[in-house]
């Protein structure tokens, strides 16, 4: 069975994943998606995951085809629309590698890495607030002191020393 395929916008194309993956039809998935992966045109393939169940064969298949992809330079982000195709991506440890999202939209962000475009107004991180709160007059602030009942666990104990 052929996958279905559409262009989302001139840089993502979306390619539909509508069964499951098996011992069967492995290696003309595998192929399908490695024929749709452009050598030039769009930066960015989605697979949309349109199936409850991910097998192991199907992880193999998606990190085989980012693999090749990334050779190509390519970006590949997955759509899990079900939340065990969450949980089986999550316990493989594989959110990041294959750049996963719940929707479309979320996983074109996540091809572009979640930056805001080159319009959007960016907010002063965390090290532009550290800069505002401390100025080179103020005193150090004094270490950190550990409390609790296992405090004094990290200090080197000598007898009769302390």
């Amino acid at each position: 069975m052929p996958l279905l395929s559409y262009r989302l916008d001139e840089s993502h194309l979306v390619v539909e994943l509508c069964e499951v993956v098996d011992l069967d039809n492995e290696s003309a998935i595998e192929q399908e998606l490695l024929t749709l992966l452009p050598c030039c045109g769009p930066s960015t393939v989605i697979v949309d995951v349109l199936t409850p169940l991910l097998t192991p064969r199907a992880l193999g298949v998606l990190l085989r085809v980012r693999g090749e992809a990334e050779q190509r330079r390519v970006s590949i982000a997955v759509v899990a629309r079900y939340e065990t195709t969450r949980e089986v991506l999550s316990a493989a440890a594989l959110n990041r590698v294959l750049r996963v999202a719940y929707s479309l939209q979320g996983a074109g962000l996540r091809s572009r890495g979640c930056r805001p475009g080159t319009g959007a107004p960016r907010r002063g991180g965390l090290r532009q607030l550290l800069e505002q709160r401390i100025t080179p007059s103020d005193p150090a602030p004094p270490p950190p002191r550990a409390v609790g009942p296992y405090a004094d666990t990290s200090l080197p104990r000598f007898p009769r020393m302390r």
